[in-house]
């Protein structure tokens, strides 16, 4: 661990269900818990609730196809300026990862273009994984055709 000494490990946060090894082994009695939700928000799991009650079977089907449409739709119209990688058959799922490293010889690393399309009003994607090159587009249900484009348009740099 960075910046711990061995004087204050009694002073270390503790887990609420599995104490680290290193307070166990030194014998310390920490003080508790820093957050109270170590795996997470239970808020979100009533607006996961509610979402899929909203839809039903039907419309989470619909919209499962719609995003995987449009991701499918996104990986074709980029491929032709970066590497759609882990592609099975030539299709993606929810999501495509695009490899900027051809961009990366004129100084432009994949942080650069996400930057850059925040500039555009576009949330940023994940950027350098899995691989450190790496821009993981993930197109939702809910995004329209012009909308989509206006995204690749923004990647192409037209």
């Amino acid at each position: 661990m960075v910046s711990r000494k061995k004087h204050l490990i009694p002073y270390l946060p503790s887990h609420p269900v599995v104490p680290p090894q290193s307070t166990i082994a030194a014998g310390a009695k920490p003080f508790g818990v820093i957050s109270g939700a170590p795996y997470g928000s239970s808020a979100i799991l009533p607006i996961s609730w509610a979402y899929i009650k909203l839809m039903g079977g039907k419309g989470l089907r619909k919209a499962t196809e719609v995003a995987i449409l449009n991701a499918n739709y996104m990986a074709a119209r980029l491929k032709d300026y970066y590497a759609v990688l882990f592609v099975g058959d030539g299709y993606c799922a929810h999501e495509f990862i695009l490899d900027a490293k051809d961009y990366k010889k004129t100084g432009v690393e994949a942080m650069d273009i996400a930057k850059r399309l925040q500039d555009y009003g576009f949330h940023a994607p994940t950027v350098s994984r899995p691989v450190s090159t790496a821009l993981v587009i993930e197109p939702t249900e809910s995004e329209s055709k012009a909308e989509l484009d206006r995204l690749c348009d923004a990647l192409i740099c037209k």
